[in-house]
């Protein structure tokens, strides 16, 4: 076998592999080490055998030169254009692009001198096609996304963050019903992206800018999924990252290879569709001496170096997740995520979060979205009760495949116990939220219970006419908060919570016992509300 970052044309091109420092086809070089942390995992020849992935996406091309290999036969794949669903193939139709470069990144085949490769070169992979345009999303073919015999599967999509989305019931009692029964009890992992809505035009009053949060989309608020952001070649946070309390982990996403390195993956075959084509326009046309359109080494526009996006970061963390089952195959899906949230890396944020980010950017422009005065937006790092870093930004930080993995060594399962739900409700308030107060309005709940916690989800129930004004934060009993929901948000001009329900991971592996606050601030003049119930939801163990 060719030493490891050689054996494909590409691969020199994939800093998410191994960061050199290297422009690709950018302006502007990345900064060497910001990567997925991989080498030594490779060195031992842990490339994700005998793990297996599902991509549910839009259709994918499988016969592609760098993808077939890993592409399983066998009518476990999921076509809802047929009938019964089940099929060999989960065709692509002429504008599904997407599950085709996600899919490179996961698995894409090494040593072959072809393309670039994948994080798990080894693995082996099925696919739905429930992103392709020409699907219905109804309930059963939501819920059957989570389904699967499969010890993995990569969901690299969401909802706009605009406004508020519920998660489809039978969609989370299939997450939950996987993590408890699939890999032979010790659970399926499930890696979604976060979103790609940090900054959004939200144009239901005026055309306007507002900062998007990934807890807005209910997919993102269970605790079964690993939820995943994105980070530039230089370390920083994408700009585009959806943020949140609901983030897990951090991954490579890149930007758009103009001003800086995208993905180096596998696109659809030939020149006439695909991000590489050869009606390409802009700079795109000239970038790379013409590589989107199918020159400089990428003969028949067969690869892309354009792919980015939270889209591109969760594939990275499955890719890495399936070298991590492949080394220790006795983990569970809890051990899974507290590995990686243990040995994540702090990672310099674009910003500083003491004040909203589009303020931060231009006061003059985003005057109205200033924070009250004495009042933090956002923290920055912090470190929980149980030693865990924490940032709404990358969640536990950028993750590290090779430390994962020597972590495992000598780790002992923290997570014999099942898993349990604790409920704690505050109901009949009509509390009144101040307008434009830093104090806002708190109200208490008292737990006895002394759970250990894995997640927390809180459901909020108030009257306000304009919601994207509002600040949701949660405040344990050691004084410690979580922005839940930062003020003036990409919920502006919506009324009312309906019983919205958030997820928190902030105060992960802490004891529940305690005397919690939930916070409501009002950012913006001119509107006023009450906050009516709210409840506060553990998942832990009793200890």
């Amino acid at each position: 076998m060719d030493s490891l970052n050689e054996g494909d044309p590409l691969i020199g091109y994939a800093w998410h592999l191994n960061n050199t420092g290297q422009k690709v086809f950018s302006q502007v070089n990345g900064i060497a080490g910001y990567d997925l942390g991989l080498q030594n995992t490779w060195s031992k020849q842990i490339f994700g055998e005998g793990i297996k992935i599902q991509i549910s996406d839009d259709g994918v091309d499988q016969k592609h030169e760098d993808l077939a290999e890993n592409f399983l036969v066998t009518k476990e794949y999921r076509d809802y254009l047929v009938k019964n669903w089940l099929s060999f193939t989960a065709l692509p139709s002429e504008v599904d692009f997407h599950g085709t470069s996600v899919s490179g990144l996961i698995a894409a085949v090494g040593w072959n001198g072809k393309g670039s490769r994948g994080v798990a070169p080894k693995a082996k992979m099925i696919a739905t096609n429930f992103m392709s345009n020409d699907v219905t999303k109804t309930s059963d073919i939501i819920a059957d996304q989570a389904k699967g015999d499969v010890d993995l599967v990569n969901m690299s999509w969401g909802y706009s963050q605009t406004s508020y989305t519920s998660i489809d019931a039978s969609f989370a009692d299939q997450l939950k019903y996987g993590v408890e029964n699939g890999r032979t009890g010790k659970g399926k992992i499930y890696v979604r992206s976060s979103g790609n809505s940090r900054i959004e035009m939200v144009g239901r009053t005026v055309n306007e800018y507002r900062i998007g949060v990934g807890n807005f989309d209910g997919n993102n608020i269970t605790p079964y999924t690993i939820n995943v952001g994105a980070f530039f070649s230089n370390g920083k946070n994408a700009y585009y990252s959806s943020p949140g309390s609901h983030l897990w982990i951090s991954a490579p996403g890149g930007e758009d290879g103009i001003d800086s390195p995208a993905m180096i993956t596998t696109d659809r075959t030939g020149c006439l569709l695909g991000y590489a084509n050869q009606s390409v326009t802009g700079d795109y046309k000239i970038m790379g001496g013409g590589f989107q359109l199918g020159a400089n080494g990428n003969n028949n526009c067969n690869y892309t170096a354009s792919f980015n996006g939270t889209s591109s970061a969760a594939p990275n963390v499955t890719g890495s997740i399936a070298l991590l089952l492949q080394a220790h195959p006795q983990l569970n899906w809890r051990d899974v995520k507290y590995i990686l949230a243990k040995t994540a890396l702090k990672a310099q944020a674009d910003s500083a979060q003491n004040e909203n980010y589009l303020y931060l950017q231009n006061p003059t422009r985003f005057a109205n979205q200033k924070s009250p005065v004495g009042y933090i937006w956002d923290d920055g790092w912090t470190i929980n009760q149980a030693g865990f870093n924490f940032h709404n930004l990358f969640g536990f930080g950028i993750i590290n495949v090779d430390a994962a993995i020597e972590y495992a060594k000598s780790y002992s399962s923290l997570f014999q116990q099942v898993q349990s739900q604790f409920d704690y409700n505050s109901t009949g308030l009509n509390l009144s939220i101040p307008d434009n107060n830093k104090d806002g309005v708190e109200s208490l709940v008292s737990v006895t219970d002394n759970i250990r916690i894995e997640a927390i989800q809180i459901k909020v129930t108030l009257t306000h006419s304009n919601v994207g004004e509002l600040a949701v934060e949660l405040i344990s009993p050691r004084g410690d908060r979580s922005v839940v929901v930062p003020m003036n948000n990409s919920l502006d001009g919506t009324s009312n919570y309906a019983g919205y329900t958030f997820l928190t991971n902030r105060f992960f592996m802490e004891s529940s016992a305690g005397n919690w606050k939930l916070k409501i601030v009002d950012g913006r003049s001119g509107n006023t509300g009450n906050l009516t119930s709210w409840k506060l939801s553990f998942y832990g163990v009793q200890q």
